[in-house]
């Protein structure tokens, strides 16, 4: 586990999509980018800094669009990388990126 991945313990979520975020900062996980450019592949996890401070619920709305049929796969990723730009924010206040 990388750093970045371990600074989630305890933030809140970034992703915050509306009807299914926890608000639940014990729930919040670093979520990977789904996307080939975030340097994901076949079975390859995107890299730690193409990723998000997201609730599980969040994550999986992403992922598989768990919870999410009010929204289109264009709003979640939307909302998504509007969360990854908060999250790098926070990186960067950290001192991890």
């Amino acid at each position: 586990m990388s750093k970045i991945t371990e600074s989630a313990k305890g933030e809140d979520c970034q992703v915050r999509y509306v009807g299914i975020c926890t608000h639940d900062p014990e729930k919040t996980i670093w979520s990977h980018a789904r996307h080939g450019a975030g340097g994901r592949g076949k079975a390859i996890k995107a890299l730690d800094i193409a990723g998000a401070y997201a609730c599980t619920a969040c994550d999986a709305a992403y992922d598989q669009m768990t919870g999410a049929k009010h929204m289109t796969r264009e709003e979640l990723d939307l909302d998504w990388f509007m969360g990854h730009l908060r999250s790098l924010v926070i990186l960067k206040e950290k001192g991890l990126i």
